[in-house]
């Protein structure tokens, strides 16, 4: 009778677990994402930086993504399609007048709009949940090989964003992010961490992203309230990119710790092997996580801004907005 009794329970228990470690991922055995070879990772990445650039350039450059969002948009602003026809290189000038043929030259003398454009704000949003999605399809079928994939399009994503937005519109933070977040990605992968601590560490980041870039869409090219948005965009932040990623800076700081014989042998760049002192050539491990802390204070610092703004009242906010503009 009691064996029937603790068999009643092993569904829920088994799901308690599950969903418990959706939140905190710790597992009783490790699968190590890396070392990877350098081959590997190369071939990954030239891969994916083709398959970003093929994919951003048609997608930004194109109205299929303004389409789908005027589906459950249906009031986005004029401003939207008009600045597809100034920045798109396949606009027919026969569809524009005098003005906004005027305009395009100005854009195409000047080499870019000062801002982000509609499509490219909605090609995070694409971007970022693709990753997600890929990072989630490899925890459920235990790929090491498909994390990284996912991983290495997230530094696809860094490239191409780089390479269009240029010096011109690359915000002092933007250009530190894009370089910080490789070095991390690249790091993590000649790593002994368990690849599915990157993963939820992954979907966290991205879907964080996903929503950030949707959210600045709406913000300049839909009729929604500012302030309404922030104080979502403040929940998520706190929850997906400050929270459960200092879980998995603890996790994964912790387990090389105990791996190391303490944290304050983390630090330590010589050791003993078969009794003799040995100098690593390169301790990924420590490079990871120097890029690890960099990144959660970007994601910190990121929470106050929109937190803060989130405080602001709304008609202060939505002036900020207007004369900012998209970065």
């Amino acid at each position: 009778m009691q064996a029937a009794g603790d068999g009643n329970w092993g569904w829920p228990v088994a799901l308690a677990k599950g969903a418990f470690t959706l939140l905190v991922p710790v597992f009783p055995e490790r699968t190590p994402i890396g070392p990877q070879s350098a081959r590997e990772v190369m071939i990954s990445l030239l891969a994916m930086c083709l398959l970003c650039a093929l994919a951003g350039r048609i997608l930004t450059q194109s109205s299929i993504l303004l389409r789908i969002a005027s589906v459950f948009h249906t009031d986005i602003r004029d401003e939207a399609w008009e600045e597809l026809k100034l920045t798109s290189p396949h606009a027919p000038e026969s569809e524009m007048n005098v003005e906004e043929a005027e305009r395009r030259d100005d854009v195409n003398k000047s080499g870019s709009p000062k801002k982000r454009t509609a499509t490219e704000l909605l090609f995070i949003a694409v971007h970022n949940s693709a990753v997600s999605f890929l990072a989630l399809l490899a925890w459920a079928l235990g790929s090491p090989a498909l994390a990284m994939h996912a991983f290495n399009l997230e530094v696809a994503y860094e490239v191409f964003d780089t390479c269009s937005l240029r010096m011109n519109r690359l915000e002092p933070e933007t250009l530190v992010h894009h370089i910080v977040s490789p070095i991390c990605i690249l790091c993590s992968l000649q790593t002994d961490v368990d690849f599915r601590v990157l993963c939820h560490l992954c979907f966290c980041i991205d879907s964080s992203g996903a929503l950030l870039g949707y959210s600045k869409f709406l913000l300049h090219y839909g009729h929604v309230s500012a302030s309404r948005i922030y104080r979502n965009l403040t929940w998520a932040y706190a929850v997906l990119r400050v929270a459960l990623p200092l879980v998995d800076t603890v996790i994964i700081v912790r387990r090389e710790a105990i791996a190391k014989g303490g944290f304050f042998a983390l630090g330590t760049t010589t050791a003993l092997e078969n009794g003799t002192l040995v100098f690593p050539a390169t301790d990924w491990t420590q490079l990871y996580f120097w890029a690890m802390a960099m990144l959660n204070s970007f994601n910190i610092y990121f929470f106050l801004v929109i937190r803060a703004r989130a405080q602001m009242p709304p008609h202060v906010v939505a002036s900020y907005e207007a004369r900012t503009g998209c970065r």
